[in-house]
């Protein structure tokens, strides 16, 4: 089963999915897809866009583990049921009140009981009206670590190049106390994990971005890349990492490198760190997956593009990703 949360509504989530979702190149016979949201908020915007439905089925989150309600091959909507007075145009939506629509849908999740053929993709959320709205986390990659209890990496992936992130969400000063060598070794397995796993890369040549200018330059700069970055990447070595790891690299240099192939990915130690040059090269194209987790979550790697709302300017390009790399991975997961 593919699953897709709507995430904030006063977004580009629902035009691009309403035109996405009627293309014959993003179906499978064999799966079935839940559209998970507000349908007040899809059939309006729909509506307002003069965009025609996917064909869909509308079920209740009674039918979510009942084979016989999910058709494979088909599209189903799963209706949040929010309280009526969140039925108003979306712009018009407060920062809670926007946040309570996104909440309730990712909420519905704790209510599957997945097995390895399951996937989410998640539309954008507002991370501020998440966090008016009583969300208790940084952002989906920490919310479907609790959910699924288990730990994952941040990786932001397009065509050419992919970046791991140590650290997530967190305030630049507070980024080296948070380096650890357990942390750094922990992050590459994960990234190793959902390199092979996602990307089929049987054997990942993962590089390692060193926190500090010139990777400290012996010191000069800072003593983590020396004291601590480098002691986990050879000990990582000592354990038969599953792929090839080297490093620590400046950073100003290491993305060059593997944008052109030298490497399948890189470890970035924060997170401007990584996605700065990802969204330079791939801002379009890019999408957000928390690698090594039970089951696959992705993500378009723009945000709500409140601009772009109803303005049918957003690139399909991200969407249309995402929704290719889940269905694949469930795909494959049937044979």
């Amino acid at each position: 089963m593919l699953a897709i949360t709507l995430g904030d509504p006063h977004s580009v989530s629902i035009e691009l999915l309403s035109k996405l979702l009627r293309s014959p190149s993003l179906t499978c016979p064999r799966i079935p897809v839940v559209v998970i949201g507000s349908l007040w908020h899809w059939e309006d915007q729909c509506k307002r866009l003069k965009l025609p439905h996917p064909a869909m089925d509308f079920i209740k989150i009674s039918d979510l583990n009942d084979a016989k309600q999910i058709k494979a091959g088909r599209v189903h909507f799963l209706d949040i049921n929010t309280d009526k007075n969140l039925n108003r145009p979306a712009e018009t939506l407060s920062s809670k009140e926007r946040g309570l629509v996104a909440l309730a849908s990712l909420e519905v999740l704790r209510r599957f009981k997945p097995d390895e053929k399951f996937a989410v993709v998640t539309c954008p959320i507002d991370k501020s009206a998440m966090k008016d709205a009583g969300f208790a986390f940084d952002g989906h990659t920490e919310f479907f670590e609790s959910i699924w209890n288990h730990h994952a990496v941040m990786l932001l992936a397009g065509p050419k190049l992919r970046v791991g992130l140590v650290t997530n969400h967190t305030a630049l000063s507070q980024v080296p106390q948070l380096i650890s060598e357990p942390l750094i070794k922990e992050k590459a397995h994960l990234l190793s994990k959902c390199l092979r796993e996602v990307f089929n890369y049987s054997n990942p040549r993962i590089a390692v971005a060193a926190l500090n200018p010139h990777a400290g330059d012996h010191g000069l700069f800072g003593s983590e890349d020396e004291a601590i970055l480098g002691p986990a990447i050879a000990s990582l070595k000592e354990e038969r990492f599953q792929g090839k790891i080297e490093g620590p690299f400046p950073a100003d240099t290491v993305f060059y490198q593997a944008y052109h192939g030298s490497f399948d990915a890189v470890l970035a130690m924060y997170h401007d760190q990584g996605l700065g040059p990802l969204k330079t090269v791939h801002f379009d194209d890019a999408i957000n997956i928390s690698g090594g987790l039970p089951h696959l979550r992705v993500s378009p790697c723009h945000g709500p593009a409140k601009d772009l709302f109803l303005k049918e300017k957003a690139s399909l390009k991200s969407m249309q990703q995402a929704l290719t790399i889940a269905i694949n991975s469930l795909s494959q997961a049937r044979k």
